[in-house]
């Protein structure tokens, strides 16, 4: 890691957040509430105008992460994550003046032939060796936990800390808080330079102590010294992984959970259910396959029969942003005073809490911790520190 740039008084310090999707918005949230002077930056006109409102918003630490056995780290910052999210929600509910839809009913998975069931189990040990909760379901537990659920089914598990949110909504709420909280939003701005010395020089001409990059999809912007020397950060660019979701309209007798099987996802919201989703690695094209989205809304259907006569609301495409070992990058740069938080995935709702924690703790504090260490954003491109720092003179 490069050597931590010197602190100054929290209340004093200046910080830009480089993007308006929920990671960015998070971190200014936690920024702010330890004392710091932020500003929001957002290329486009309005909050997440990128994976953020394309998201379901499940809060699947265990489903995503317990059985992917080289990602221990990532396991352990989404159960983390998962941990702060009831609080977290619930101060921005306070302080956004309205619901986030914050469900605590938990996620069911299902297995509807021995070869998924083998895969349930298989999910069910690696959640019991990470001391994730889970409970196997009788056919009778499930019909009353989930009476929607139809067809065939050979074992299920619940996963009572695998929650869901309206990410929109939270978005919305995620703005106002922030709003109301004295942090500043420079919509319509695309920062594609930055000039950094002593401070860091917006294009508009604002000057920070300190930049976080919540790009998400987006173009990182270029670095360059006073006399316009390249400071080069040392990130590799984002991986786009295509995911495309389809609405269908609330039906009576829909589902009460979000119900996963090894191949989709069913999540019900006040405003419609949400089935997803495909997964395209390196397609960036937010085009719609009908072809796609019918199977989609078949083998929702053979799921819970009332969504096969679930009127289409609308469906879309989404480009989530990846990195080569689907692990975010948070963390200081190599440009001291230029802070990561990247590369989310397909997990952005879920880490936001934690990515704003661990951000915060090195941008005020210069605490890099074991967890936060994992996730260096340099661990791809080790190539050391730029020739620059904020208490240097180019």
């Amino acid at each position: 890691m490069p050597a931590q740039p010197n602190m100054r008084n929290t209340g004093s310090l200046r910080v830009a957040v480089v993007g308006a999707g929920i990671i960015g918005l998070s971190a200014a949230l936690e920024l702010r509430a330890r004392g710091a002077d932020v500003a929001v930056y957002e290329s486009g006109t309005e909050l997440g105008a990128g994976a953020t409102v394309r998201a379901a918003g499940m809060l699947g630490a265990a489903f995503e992460w317990a059985i992917e056995a080289d990602q221990r780290a990532l396991a352990a910052l989404a159960r983390h994550a998962g941990m702060l999210w009831p609080d977290f929600a619930a101060r921005i509910e306070r302080a956004g003046g309205g619901s986030l839809e914050f469900s605590k009913e938990g996620a069911i998975v299902v297995a509807r032939s021995d070869a998924e069931t083998e895969w349930l189990e298989t999910l069910a040990a690696a959640c019991q060796a990470r001391e994730l909760p889970v409970r196997r379901l009788s056919a009778a537990e499930l019909k009353r936990e989930e009476p929607a659920l139809t067809g065939v089914v050979k074992a299920a598990l619940v996963l009572p800390e695998d929650r869901h949110v309206d990410a929109q909504i939270a978005l919305q709420r995620l703005g106002a808080a922030l709003s109301r909280a004295g942090v500043g939003f420079r919509f319509g701005r695309r920062v594609e330079r930055i000039v950094g010395g002593q401070v860091f020089q917006m294009p508009d001409g604002e000057r920070f102590d300190r930049v976080v990059l919540a790009t998400g999809m987006g173009s990182l912007p270029v670095f360059v010294g006073p006399r316009g020397a390249p400071l080069e950060h040392g990130l590799v660019e984002a991986v786009p992984v295509k995911g495309q979701m389809l609405a269908l309209a609330p039906v009576n007798g829909g589902p009460r959970h979000v119900i996963h099987t090894r191949d989709i996802y069913i999540v019900p919201k006040s405003r419609w259910v949400l089935v997803g989703a495909t997964s395209e690695r390196g397609r960036a094209d937010t085009s719609v396959d009908p072809a796609k989205i019918a199977a989609l809304k078949s083998r929702a259907a053979e799921m819970v029969g009332v969504l096969g006569s679930a009127p289409e609301v609308t469906a879309w495409a989404g480009i989530r942003p990846g990195t080569p070992d689907d692990a975010p990058m948070i963390g200081q740069t190599a440009i001291p005073g230029v802070f990561a938080a990247l590369g989310h995935y397909r997990n952005g709702v879920l880490l936001a809490p934690a990515t704003a924690e661990l951000v915060a703790d090195q941008v005020i504090d210069g605490k890099v911790s074991p967890l936060a260490a994992a996730f260096d954003p340099l661990r791809f491109d080790k190539q050391g520190e730029a020739p620059h720092s904020p208490s240097q003179k180019d």
